[in-house]
């Protein structure tokens, strides 16, 4: 990523990640975000109803709109376009596999021994579940309700792509996307309240598109940011030097507590308006906080102290291994209940959440790596013919 990208990522070189025996990715800090968020809904689920598993759902979903923009920005800037094919055939690659091993497939197999409604199981498929998940009453694979997040996610970016690909043909797109993201926000957070004064259920807050986009958009915003100081390191002579070096300011400790304060705050108060509105918000706000810290690079005590348990093994790994923790961790939950229905709580909670994430981790392995490598390897075959047929470059 050049300069821009700061020296306390937890993986900087292929030589490190070889070390640590994990494959290169781009962000370490926020695959380490990937990793608590996602053990926050596997220790809710498992028992810990103390532990807020929603908002796990969150921060995944500022992750997700970052690194979505991010990739859509640097096409733009080598290409001046946006291929939508490749678009979708990246998530697709991405999204798949894991679906269709972990939730799909086994579907159809349930099917054949308990009565399924197979509208809800095409939902989940075609990413339209969280609608009907709105009223709770489902009838599909046990343990698999938590696609309704992945059906947000893919229905904002299918509707993105199509607006990306009207404003590259425009003259200016990031402004035009960086309206666009203000404007999700602000219907985000006054669909929520206007729902909420109308008497809507706790429900169709939680798990309607329109509700819960914000946080994506939140994380549209941080790559746009990204994007201005990646080009401001590129040319820092003068008063863009200054500009880029207050934005260092977000690498300092102090962002990291208002981020933990946010978010602390956004759990202590239960007042049910709050609840239903704001709480979303404060929550994206501290994880677009922390991922902006990361991008930026530790600047202080805490920051350093966090940034070495970052660079874990054990916390790398849950990361990449989270989409399919996410896929998986509840049914292993739930086929755990008749065997563990007389055991302490404790040991159910600890077999839930070691078998669940342990499933997950055995998937990523056998399904999601794979793919990668693949992808890479016909990256790679890609570039070399290129070469081979314009050696001059």
């Amino acid at each position: 990523m050049g300069s821009s990208v700061s020296k306390h990522r937890a993986i900087n070189t292929p030589q490190e990640a070889k070390r640590r025996r994990l494959p290169l990715r781009g962000f370490a800090h926020i695959d380490a975000m990937r990793a608590g968020a996602v053990m926050l809904v596997v220790f809710s689920h498992a028992g810990l109803t103390a532990v807020p598993g929603g908002s796990g759902v969150t921060i995944f979903f500022v992750i997700s709109g970052f690194i979505i923009t991010h990739l859509l920005l640097r096409e733009l800037e080598k290409t001046n376009s946006f291929d939508i094919r490749g678009f979708y055939l990246r998530r697709a690659l991405k999204i798949f596999p894991p679906l269709l091993v972990i939730v799909i497939l086994p579907s159809l197999v349930y099917g054949l021994f308990k009565s399924l409604n197979w509208v809800d199981v095409a939902g989940q498929l075609l990413f339209f579940f969280n609608w009907v998940y709105v009223d709770s009453d489902v009838s599909v694979l046990p343990g698999t309700i938590v696609v309704w997040s992945l059906s947000i996610e893919e229905q904002f970016y299918l509707a993105v792509a199509f607006l990306w690909l009207l404003l590259v043909r425009g003259r200016r797109p990031v402004a035009g996307l960086r309206v666009l993201a203000w404007a999700i926000i602000v219907y985000s957070v006054l669909a929520r309240a206007v729902l909420f004064f109308s008497g809507a259920t706790s429900d169709r807050i939680y798990f309607g598109t329109d509700t819960r986009s914000e946080a994506i958009a939140m994380g549209i915003l941080v790559a746009l940011w990204f994007r201005t100081r990646r080009l401001r390191a590129h040319e820092a002579t003068g008063a863009r030097a200054v500009a880029a070096r207050k934005d260092d300011l977000l690498g300092k400790d102090v962002v990291l507590w208002v981020a933990l304060v946010l978010y602390l705050v956004s759990l202590i108060i239960r007042d049910d308006l709050f609840r239903e509105t704001l709480r979303y918000s404060m929550q994206a706000v501290a994880a677009a906080l922390v991922i902006m810290w990361g991008l930026v690079g530790a600047g202080g005590p805490m920051g350093r102290a966090l940034n070495r348990f970052m660079k874990l093994q054990i916390v790398q790994l849950l990361g990449l291994a989270s989409y399919s923790i996410y896929l998986v961790h509840l049914i292993v939950i739930r086929a755990l209940e008749p065997v563990t229905a007389g055991l302490p709580e404790p040991i159910t909670i600890v077999l839930g959440v070691v078998l669940g994430t342990g499933a997950g981790v055995l998937v990523w392995w056998g399904v999601e790596e794979p793919v990668v490598k693949w992808r890479q390897r016909k990256k790679a075959k890609s570039a070399a013919a290129t070469t081979a047929l314009n050696p001059k470059g």
